[in-house]
């Protein structure tokens, strides 16, 4: 039975009301309302916040009794986004309402409502003519106005690489009524050639169709693309040439699997999707404030005290989780499982732990890792206190050692990314052992220490026959001024910077010698709304991203031509605070990766927007087949 009513809506003066209202007979006192949000309070009319953790918040309400058929009304100030607008990514999420005794009481939640409502832009009607319906665009074709006949999509192989990347795709081909393993069909044959890393022609004739390759990558790429004509064409294909080659070796995406738990299938659903469309780096953000998912033999309590969250759980109910228990973290048998499924679709899983700051979750089960005799408290970004793990212990190191040595025989590529951003100014001042530290080093800044610590971490995963990875604050000072710092720019060359701030840090990270991927939030964030319209999800920090404005970018044209051989690609993030119900996973994601995809695999000097779009239509079409739901663009 439903008690109480909760109407959250956001009013034209830009404050987010929420009416409580007691449908019941019964009299309900000192009523706590309990619920996450993606942007800080700023003020609060009709309650008090008695507890606060990230951006999880209880409030008591002033109102003592809240009696039969009553109402209350609470008025919250939230901190401003960029557009100076809301949608409904911010509102309430994860609500629950607790009585005097600390008993949920049951109520229904209406959904997010807006006095002021701004509405999604009309986009341009898309054409039907199609020049080259290949994402992304292939680099070279020479077709006739003939055609192979190919009834009922048929294809037949002997060649056993290529039978082998076939069966894996069976799944994917089966729902877009493709069959390579008929006894008929177009016959598919395999010739070895000199080619580079990921490189493949195709010679499609009268006979047959030979796919010429040097690697898994070429053939798997050869096949990807036999998929996405016959696609489009249906029962044939036209008779001619294809020279293909990606530009950019580095064509990632990024997933945030902290703030919000993705399960192996959808992880995997993610990959096929990469794979479809050429991407060849899965970025896998195991760490963060809110959870630490990976499961290590050498601590074997982090993960399993700190992936789950509820109300008066070790980690309380962050971004929208509720009341109840929930999350969950990942095996090393699932890792292992995805891995191996990734490499299939020719993709390397980078894993990303990220320290120092980010370790919010990782201290409360782990509490040495901070030094408890400081005197002062720092606050991140995100609000979370104290979320910075301390070089100058030696249980920290104790612990770096152990884990990078069991997360690089765990993981099979040759990168790990271990963060460093966002590590509040303050984090390591009022720690006693932190001041001895740098007296015995002479450093006199905390920058200067976290190149220290970021050099110690390079070398225990250089021991590991590994390379580091991380944020560009790891090189870097912070392009904005957000209450964080960087470093002071003396860490080892061979770390691979990811610049996520601004196009303009892809530069910066370059003229310092840094071998870089591009990733700006202006560009490449995934969590992004796609514009200010009240109905859209997703925040706006960086921007507003349209899917048009991803594939017309150039990145390059933000980098010197002296520092292009530094640039080793791009690549899209999607952080996970907005995404409280996995469905909102699609939109965010489609159609943006793949209009990212083609700036990945193809040089500035590519087809326009207009001629794109029919293109992107048309895979929007097979991609729904395979499931996918997609945003207008």
């Amino acid at each position: 039975m439903t008690f109480i009513i909760v109407t959250p809506k956001f009013n034209s003066a830009n404050l987010l009301e929420i009416k409580i209202n007691n449908q019941s007979n019964n009299n309900f006192s000192q009523l706590k309302l309990c619920f996450s949000l993606v942007y800080s309070i700023k003020k609060v009319d009709g309650a008090q916040i008695i507890n606060q953790i990230g951006r999880y918040y209880e409030l008591l309400l002033d109102q003592s009794n809240l009696g039969p058929k009553q109402t209350i009304n609470l008025a919250l100030q939230l901190q401003i986004p960029r557009i100076g607008t809301y949608n409904l990514s911010c509102g309430p999420e994860g609500l629950f309402i607790l009585d005097t005794n600390e008993k949920r009481i049951d109520l229904e939640i209406i959904q997010l409502s807006f006095d002021s409502i701004i509405h999604q832009p009309q986009y341009v009607v898309v054409s039907e003519d199609i020049n080259n319906n290949v994402i992304p665009e292939l680099r070279k074709t020479k077709f006739s106005n003939q055609h192979l006949s190919i009834p009922k999509n048929n294809f037949v192989t002997q060649d056993e690489k290529i039978i082998e990347i076939c069966k894996f795709l069976k799944p994917t081909c089966d729902l877009l009524s493709i069959n390579f393993f008929s006894k008929g069909g177009a016959h598919i044959k395999l010739q070895s050639m000199k080619l580079e890393k990921d490189e493949y022609r195709i010679n499609i004739s009268q006979n047959s169709i030979t796919i010429y390759a040097n690697d898994y990558g070429g053939r798997f790429y050869a096949i990807i693309t036999i998929i996405h004509l016959i696609s489009y064409y249906d029962y044939k294909l036209p008779l001619g040439e294809i020279e293909d080659s990606p530009y950019f070796a580095w064509r990632g995406m990024h997933l945030d699997c902290s703030r919000q738990f993705h399960t192996v299938e959808q992880i995997k659903r993610l990959l096929t999707y990469m794979g479809m469309f050429k991407l060849n780096r899965f970025h896998w953000h195991l760490t963060d404030n809110e959870a630490w998912r990976l499961d290590l033999k050498c601590y074997p309590n982090v993960a399993r005290q700190s992936s789950f969250r509820g109300y008066k759980q070790l980690i309380p109910p962050l971004y929208g989780s509720g009341f109840e228990k929930s999350g969950g973290y990942y095996s090393r048998e699932e890792v292992k499982d995805i891995i191996a499924f990734a490499k299939k679709l020719n993709i390397e899983v980078m894993p990303e732990i990220d320290l120092p700051a980010h370790s919010w979750a990782l201290t409360q089960v782990m509490p040495e890792l901070y030094d408890h005799a400081s005197n002062k408290h720092s606050e991140d970004v995100g609000s979370y206190t104290n979320n910075t793990i301390n070089p100058s212990l030696e249980s920290t190191w104790n612990f770096l050692n152990n884990i990078i040595a069991e997360i690089s025989d765990l993981f099979s590529f040759n990168i790990i990314h271990v963060g460093v951003d966002e590590r509040p100014k303050s984090a390591w001042e009022g720690s006693p052992k932190i001041q001895q530290l740098m007296k015995e080093k002479n450093f006199q800044s905390f920058d200067e220490v976290q190149d220290y610590y970021m050099n110690r971490v390079i070398n225990i995963v250089k021991k590991e026959n590994k390379r580091t990875a991380a944020w560009n604050e790891a090189a870097l000072s912070p392009h904005n001024d957000i209450g964080s710092s960087g470093g002071a720019g003396k860490i080892d060359k061979s770390c691979l910077i990811f610049a996520w701030e601004h196009p303009s840090v892809s530069n910066e990270s370059a003229k310092r010698g840094f071998q870089t991927v591009m990733c700006p939030g202006q560009k490449t964030y995934f969590d992004m709304a796609y514009n200010n319209a009240t109905s859209e999800r997703g925040i706006c920090w960086a921007a507003t991203i349209e899917a048009s404005e991803i594939h017309t970018w150039k990145p390059l044209k933000d980098v010197d031509k002296d520092y292009h051989n530094l640039i080793l690609g791009v690549q899209g993030q999607l952080w996970s605070e907005t995404i409280t119900k996995p469905e909102y996973i699609d939109t965010l994601i489609n159609p943006r990766l793949a209009c990212l995809s083609e700036v990945a695999w193809c040089s500035d000097n590519r087809r326009g927007w207009a001629e794109f779009k029919p293109t992107l239509l048309h895979n929007m079409k097979i991609l729904s087949k395979l499931g996918w739901k997609y945003h207008n663009f």
